[in-house]
């Protein structure tokens, strides 16, 4: 199984389902494919979308799939790679409606850079990606710690 991410900000993400729906019409993918949809609207031939799923679901799907495609949320692509799943990543774009800036792009060219996923704009590289993923190399992510928490402490601790 496949699973694909949306993600739960109220942006649709038509055009990531519509190369999902031609890459199962070309024979490209021949699994079940299984998609939280979230704000999307367009209503896929070939695969079922749940629009909003509780945390617990949504590990539960990553966990029974091969790989995940997303979106370019950073909680998404981590959740994924904690879990060990390749990761395929489809930034939205401004340009396109999708986002309200590009800085998925730059989120999925830092992952991408790093070695831990791969990226697809098109159709063609998409098509090249899923058939391959489970052969590609990628980095092991090991999530990084913050220091949020502890400059907070020492803040509180020093007035």
């Amino acid at each position: 199984m496949i699973f694909a991410i949306v993600g739960t900000q109220r942006f649709r993400f038509d055009r990531m389902f519509i190369l999902l729906d031609e890459a199962i019409e070309a024979g490209i993918i021949q699994e079940e494919v299984v998609a939280q949809s979230g704000y999307t609207s367009y209503e896929p031939r070939h695969f079922r979308t749940i629009p909003f799923l509780s945390q617990e679901e949504m590990n539960a799907y990553i966990e029974r799939s091969r790989c995940v495609i997303t979106h370019a949320g950073i909680g998404s692509i981590t959740n994924c790679l904690e879990r060990g799943k390749p990761v395929v990543v489809i930034p939205r774009r401004k340009d396109k409606g999708e986002h309200v800036d590009d800085h998925q792009l730059e989120i999925a060219k830092v992952f991408q850079e790093r070695g831990y996923v791969a990226a697809a704009e098109s159709q063609t590289e998409l098509e090249k990606l899923i058939p391959a993923i489970e052969k590609m190399e990628f980095q092991p992510y090991v999530r990084q710690p913050s220091n949020l928490i502890s400059s907070i402490k020492n803040y509180v601790n020093s007035l």
